[in-house]
């Protein structure tokens, strides 16, 4: 059996290189499988006391000569860490990152408009290198699924640094790289005055700004709106932080943090504790987990329109079919006022005037299936609008069409580079003897 010291040692590797003395005493016993005599937490207190340079016991008469514990928090906190873990602790490593970049930035850069990183730089490998193994080193039963991205900066320094932690299906580039420049992650960002540490689930930019290269900041704010509204446990343990500042007059670095969705700001010079720190992160990464589950960024946990599988087949068809996804988006805002259309038009086409109940009967309970087109293409309806201020829609914004039209009229307008087809343009180029025919059903 293991002796005192060695459970000690292996309980504190369990909880991450250092805890308060409760949880350490509950994973030795933990250890032991209950097997304790009756003064089993004293001799616990023991080992840490005459094993450690922060008491008097360590290097005394009683004292080992080694120095395997350290007090986390400084005497009489009663957070016990190993010496060996001691770079481990999640506290110690955003205080590093917080408080040494700017400095090495600033002593490295010889021409500003080219910031280089001098090649070898120690802090810059610490940052892209140490940092991820610290992570998942701390944290290796929550981050098992996961990637931890650090980064100084890519060839040049960064304005300021920060960890992400990315799932590597909601984070994949087109080019099968797993990234922080798009998908939703949970991320710390550092303020460039080196003041505050922005802990928060953000976005990234990528694939917003390759579909909506003329939308991108309505794109992000919206994201991060649907994020906190389909994720409201949040409010237990997170607050919004979009309107944090950490860096003045910085469009691009302002633009990231109206895009974050829910977190936690943290000032350097007052960090809070390690089991804090790591409580944070816990919650974040459960809170991470229910939004891929519901959905992500998107306003609804499903947008997709069903297809039939020869429509899937040419890249000219998916092209039509990101189109409508993507219309579907602004149309499921206000889903009531949709279905009052619908119905307003007894759920017919207003294009070729089919009715899905005289050709097919009783499909459904409610025979309530059509579908909404947004005659005018949404990033042309949303800049229009305020930042963050709720659309209003009338009903002649929308087209009632069967399954058939909707799709055609996506193809000709996607043929005439999205030139707006109205509703009268679009049925003067049906058949009207289809029309006809429709009508005598």
């Amino acid at each position: 059996m293991a002796t005192w010291k060695e459970d000690t040692i292996k309980a504190l590797e369990n909880l991450g290189g250092s805890a308060h003395l409760s949880k350490l005493l509950e994973e030795v016993s933990s250890l032991r499988n209950g097997k304790l005599n009756s003064h089993w937490q004293d001799t616990v207190r023991e080992i840490l006391y005459e094993n450690t340079s922060d008491s008097k016991y360590g290097s005394g008469k009683y004292g080992s000569g080694e120095d395997i514990f350290y007090s986390v928090e400084g005497k009489g906190k009663g957070v016990w860490g190993l010496r060996s873990f001691q770079n481990l602790s999640l506290r110690n490593t955003l205080f590093k990152l917080g408080t040494e970049f700017q400095t090495e930035r600033k002593r490295t850069i010889t021409n500003p408009k080219k910031p280089s990183i001098p090649p070898g730089n120690e802090l810059a490998k610490w940052i892209s290198r140490e940092i991820p193994k610290i992570f998942n080193l701390i944290f290796k039963n929550e981050l098992e699924n996961y990637q931890v991205h650090a980064s100084a900066g890519d060839g040049q320094w960064v304005s300021a640094p920060w960890i992400a932690i990315l799932h590597p299906k909601v984070c994949l580039q087109p080019n099968g790289r797993i990234s922080p420049q798009c998908g939703y992650y949970p991320v710390y960002a550092v303020s460039k005055n080196e003041k505050l540490i922005m802990f928060a689930l953000g976005q990234g930019e990528y694939n917003v700004r390759l579909n909506f290269p003329k939308d991108v900041d309505h794109k992000l704010v919206d994201g991060a709106i649907n994020l906190r509204k389909k994720i409201p446990e949040h409010k237990k343990f997170f607050s919004n932080v979009s309107k944090t500042v950490l860096e003045n007059k910085n469009k691009k670095s302002e633009r990231w943090a109206k895009s974050t969705a829910f977190g936690k700001i943290y000032k350097i010079k007052n960090l809070p504790s390690e089991d804090i720190l790591k409580k944070d992160l816990i919650d974040m990464m459960k809170m991470y987990q229910i939004a891929i589950e519901r959905g992500g960024v998107s306003e609804s946990v499903s947008q997709n329109i069903s297809f039939d599988q020869d429509q899937l087949s040419t890249g000219y068809e998916k092209k039509i079919i990101k189109h409508i996804n993507n219309e579907n988006e602004i149309i499921q805002v206000d889903p009531k006022f949709i279905r009052q259309i619908k119905k307003d038009n007894n759920y017919t086409c207003q294009a070729c005037g089919l009715n899905y109940e005289k050709v097919y009967g009783e499909y459904s309970k409610k025979k309530d299936f059509i579908e909404a087109h947004h005659i005018e293409p949404k990033f042309k309806v949303k800049s229009k609008a305020d930042l963050n201020k709720k659309m209003k829609r009338k009903a002649e914004d929308f087209a009632i069409l069967c399954a058939n039209c909707h799709r055609m009229i996506h193809r000709m307008m996607r043929k005439e580079n999205d030139r707006i087809i109205s509703l009268n343009e679009f049925k003067e180029k049906i058949n009207q003897k289809f029309k006809k025919n429709i009508e005598e059903l």
